[in-house]
C-alpha cells in the first residue's frame, strides 16, 4: 500500500492526521474502492499507534467511506448509486436557487475569482494535465459562488454528502469523458451570472450536474470493482 500526501501537518494530532490522509487517498482514489486495508500497514506506514488508525477507520465508516466486514477485513467503500442519486438531487436544487441569487447579487470580485478559476482549469487542461488539480479547481468554481451568496455552510453541507458522489466526478475527470464539456459549461455559467439570464439558469445546471450520469454505464465497464 502507498499511501500519497503523508507530510504531517504542525497543526494535526495524530488522531486527525491519520483521518486526513485516509480520506485524503480514499477521495483521490488512491486507495480504489473495494481495497483492502490493514491497520497494522497503515500504522507502519503512518508511524502512529493503532489507536489513531481504528478512531478514523470508525468515522470514515461513519461516513459510509469505509466497510468492516467481521471476519473478513476493513474495505474502502466500493461507489453506491444510491449515495450518488442523493447528492445528485441535493445539488439540481440547491445549485438553481444558489445560481438565481448569483443573478441577483454577484459581486465583481467573485465573478473576478471565477474568470481567474476557469484560465487555471483551461490550462490544467492544455498542458499540464493533472486531474486532483482539475478536480480541486472545479469544486473551487462553486464553492466561490456558494460563498459569495452567503451559502457557504450549505458548500459545507454538500460536501458532507458528497463523498460517492465526488469519486465518480473524479472518474469522470481522469477518464477525460466530459473535459471540454465541463469548461464550456462552467464559462456559460459565467455568462448567465454576467447578463443575469434567468431564464438559462435550470437548462445549465441539469445539463451540467448530469454529465457524469450518461458515462456511468462506461464507468462501471472499466472499473467494474469500484461500485456497488
Amino acid at each position: 500500500m502507498k499511501l500519497l500526501n503523508i507530510q504531517k501537518k504542525k497543526s494535526e494530532n495524530n488522531r486527525q492526521y491519520t483521518y486526513r490522509v485516509l480520506k485524503e487517498n480514499i477521495m483521490n482514489l488512491n486507495l480504489k474502492p473495494g481495497e483492502g486495508i490493514s491497520e497494522i500497514e497503515l500504522a507502519n506506514i503512518l508511524n502512529v499507534s493503532r489507536t489513531p488508525i481504528r478512531e478514523a477507520i470508525s468515522t470514515l465508516k461513519a461516513k459510509n467511506l469505509v466497510k468492516v466486514i467481521p471476519q473478513k477485513g476493513t474495505f474502502i467503500a466500493k461507489i453506491d448509486f444510491s449515495f450518488v442519486e442523493e447528492a445528485f438531487f441535493m445539488r439540481n436544487i440547491l445549485e438553481r436557487e444558489v445560481l438565481r441569487l448569483a443573478c441577483e447579487n454577484f459581486s465583481l470580485e467573485a465573478l473576478t475569482k471565477l474568470e481567474k478559476n476557469i484560465h487555471f482549469q483551461e490550462f490544467q487542461a492544455k498542458f499540464e494535465e493533472n486531474q486532483d488539480e482539475l478536480f480541486n479547481l472545479d469544486n473551487e468554481f462553486h464553492k466561490i459562488i456558494y460563498e459569495d451568496v452567503n451559502k457557504k455552510r450549505v458548500w459545507d453541507i454538500i460536501q458532507q454528502m458528497n463523498s460517492h458522489y465526488n469519486r465518480i466526478r473524479l472518474l469522470d475527470v481522469i477518464e477525460k469523458v466530459n473535459l471540454e464539456k465541463t469548461l464550456a459549461q462552467h464559462q456559460k455559467i459565467i455568462d448567465v451570472i454576467k447578463n443575469k439570464d434567468f431564464d438559462s439558469i435550470d437548462e445549465i445546471v441539469s445539463t451540467h450536474l448530469s454529465n457524469f450520469k450518461n458515462k456511468i454505464p462506461y464507468f462501471k465497464e472499466i472499473h467494474p470493482d469500484f461500485f456497488i
